[in-house]
């Protein structure tokens, strides 16, 4: 190569110029080619990222965004349609990114995906005044015998057996917490 041409180089009548691959330019000394830092300018028209190579560049995008087929544009990708969010329950797409949730009666784990029933009777939040069953995702009250659930279904009272007349009792009938004597 006695032209000293870097890259390309063209013969003409008695003489020859040098040029470059796409991607380069050459510089002042007409023989030396270098690459163009596309993404310096603009960012090379990329939506969000861009990489220079060897006489070309890449666009990439954030996590949480997918380039488009014209390979510069990044669109939020929905992690909640696509079930890759790993939540368990709800899932709420943002832009970027997603949030999971839970149900009512349930709370979500360190991981940020998973839901666990919460136990409302170890937590007391039941508001039983007797008895609190954990079921999944909520819990119900109930009563000791002798006692009935008033409408709100969280506080239990004595059953006046004698006012009632359901004690059995033949004369005297005598009301105590949860249960009855006769006499």
């Amino acid at each position: 190569n006695i032209s000293g041409c870097n890259q390309n180089c063209t013969n003409t009548n008695g003489s020859y110029f040098c040029s470059c691959y796409p991607g380069y330019e050459i510089l002042n000394d007409n023989r030396t080619c270098v690459d163009i830092d596309e993404c310096v300018c603009n960012i090379g028209g990329c939506n969000q990222n861009c990489t220079n190579t060897n006489g070309s560049y890449f666009c990439f995008c954030h996590p949480g965004y997918e380039i488009l087929n014209d390979n510069r544009t990044c669109v939020d990708v929905d992690e909640c349609e696509c079930n890759t969010s790993g939540c368990n329950q709800n899932c709420t797409n943002t832009i970027g990114s997603y949030l999971c949730s839970c149900y009512p009666g349930y709370e979500i784990q360190d991981d940020n995906r998973t839901c666990v029933d919460v136990d409302e009777c170890i937590h007391n939040i039941s508001g039983c005044n007797q008895n609190c069953t954990n079921t999944n995702g909520s819990f119900f009250c109930s009563c000791y015998p002798g006692y009935e659930i008033l409408n709100e279904y969280r506080t239990c009272v004595d059953i006046d057996e004698c006012v009632r007349n359901i004690s059995g009792c033949n004369q005297n009938c005598t009301n105590t917490n949860g249960s009855y004597f006769c006499s």
